[in-house]
């Protein structure tokens, strides 16, 4: 059972109907997903939350006891007075109260991703290919370990990775 704060950043009930309201019946990443079971279903978020996890993301865990990298406070320029003071943290910081709902999608497309089978492109770049041919085609990878399956995770986690942070 999968318990959110510990182990996960998202149910599987609202997984699944983040999932239901952003793909169509017909897609064959959702009919893999659904054919699963929910222990399966679990399994698959429990890996998702592992590379959520080990990005380079900006800021500090909120609490240092607190398992997962989110909610994270985070050093920004605009002024304190935008904010509300929260406990210990001094000025010009921003203190997220929950998890971003970007973090959680970010989850749930990592573990659809999985759902439907891990492409080869993946399993080379896991393995330390840095690049391959196959007739005229060639490809090469940065290389990158901690790579994230899924472009939407990767483009919903953007915004806290590395060296900035934008509040909207």
């Amino acid at each position: 059972m999968l318990t959110v704060g510990t182990d996960t950043y998202i149910s599987l009930d609202d997984a699944q109907e983040y999932l239901s309201e952003n793909y169509i019946s017909t897609d064959e990443k959702l009919i893999a997903w659904n054919a699963l079971s929910d222990t399966d279903k679990e399994i698959l978020l429990r890996k998702a939350l592992k590379i959520v996890d080990s990005q380079p993301y900006t800021g500090f865990k909120v609490q240092t006891t607190q398992t997962l990298e989110f909610p994270r406070a985070i050093y920004t320029m605009i002024p304190y007075d935008v904010y509300e003071p929260s406990g210990i943290w001094p000025e010009n910081w921003y203190v997220q109260s929950e998890v971003p709902d970007a973090v959680k999608y970010a989850q749930c497309e990592i573990a659809f991703e999985m759902a439907s089978g891990t492409s080869n492109r993946v399993k080379l770049q896991r393995q330390g290919v840095k690049s391959f041919s196959l007739g005229n085609l060639s490809e090469t990878y940065s290389g990158a370990s901690n790579s994230i399956v899924s472009h939407e995770a990767k483009e919903l986690l953007k915004p806290y990775i590395g060296g900035g942070y934008r509040i909207a």
